[in-house]
């Protein structure tokens, strides 16, 4: 019941503002919405050079804008009546302040699990922005995400597939016994989906985490037999680890950092029962997401 009315809410008249749906989870995000009952319009802020020629549902309008803008994003918020927001959780205060001077309510921001972190750099800075979003007048859904993966616009899993694709030694942090439960964008995107649309979501925070965790050394393993090749794994100490880390801070990478680094020391498992039931989220395990991100990978030319 709750369900059906809040879908009845969401009529041909709404117009729904999301930022972006150009990344990895927003490729999904128009066809979840659909998929889960909202018939709105949608309104996606985009940069001025921004790929949509993928979109087809004529129901989707664009406009030019920039999330760390109070003043950019309040133009694209006219007529407005509900908001989410995909990028980066370091823009969430100008999202909040934008709404607020707008009177837009309804959001449902994107954070990540990272704010469980036991190291106090990476994590610190997410609670006081989970903090704004929590302790604002809106009507907040905060949806937690672990890893995303799910093609070539991820930041981890693909750059592993492409790793273990070319090279036959495969280096390995520490032991490689640490748990990850990745998920998968498009599980990602109908959770989210399902957020907005029912009540029950707000003012609440949600994990959401692939179906099972897995030990990082079984993701690349994984990783290598839906490839089909035959790869061996070198362990690193974590000391020579850290001094790649290191390095890599100075020098300007998106593969290898400390906090990275750190982070594979720590199991990154979650429980996402709340999720499961008030959203029926229901996430696939790894080794079915990794067969589709090796095939979109094919698809984009990154492999053969």
């Amino acid at each position: 019941m709750c369900r059906l009315l809040s879908l009845l809410k969401m009529g041909a008249m709404d117009l729904l503002l999301v930022t972006g749906i150009t990344g990895l989870t927003g490729r999904f995000l128009l066809d979840c919405l659909r998929e889960a009952g909202y018939n709105g319009r949608i309104r996606c802020l985009i940069r001025k050079h921004s790929d949509v020629s993928w979109v087809q549902d004529e129901n989707v309008e664009f406009c030019i804008g920039d999330v760390s803008d109070v003043q950019s994003l309040k133009s694209g918020l006219v007529g407005v009546s509900g908001v989410i927001h995909l990028v980066n959780i370091r823009f969430s205060p100008q999202v909040i302040q934008a709404c607020s001077d707008m009177g837009i309510g309804r959001v449902v921001i994107v954070t990540t699990t990272g704010i469980f972190s036991k190291y106090r750099e990476c994590s610190e800075e997410y609670r006081q922005l989970e903090k704004g979003i929590i302790e604002s007048k809106l009507q907040y859904t905060i949806i937690r995400p672990t890893m995303i993966y799910g093609n070539e616009r991820d930041k981890n899993i693909h750059k592993l597939v492409r790793i273990v694709d070319r090279y036959p030694l495969i280096p390995i942090i520490g032991n490689g016994q640490s748990l990850m439960q990745p998920i998968y964008a498009r599980d990602l995107a109908a959770v989210i989906a399902s957020a907005y649309l029912l009540p029950v979501s707000i003012g609440k925070a949600y994990n959401v985490a692939g179906k099972y965790p897995i030990k990082y050394i079984d993701v690349l393993k994984l990783i290598a037999a839906t490839l089909k090749k035959r790869r061996l794994f070198i362990h690193i100490p974590y000391f020579v680890s850290m001094l790649a880390g290191y390095i890599g801070e100075l020098i300007s990478n998106d593969l290898v950092d400390i906090e990275k680094i750190k982070r594979l020391r720590e199991d990154k498992v979650f429980d996402y029962s709340e999720a499961a039931k008030d959203l029926e989220f229901n996430p696939i395990s790894f080794e079915e997401g990794i067969k589709l991100e090796v095939e979109a990978l094919k698809k984009a030319g990154l492999i053969k």
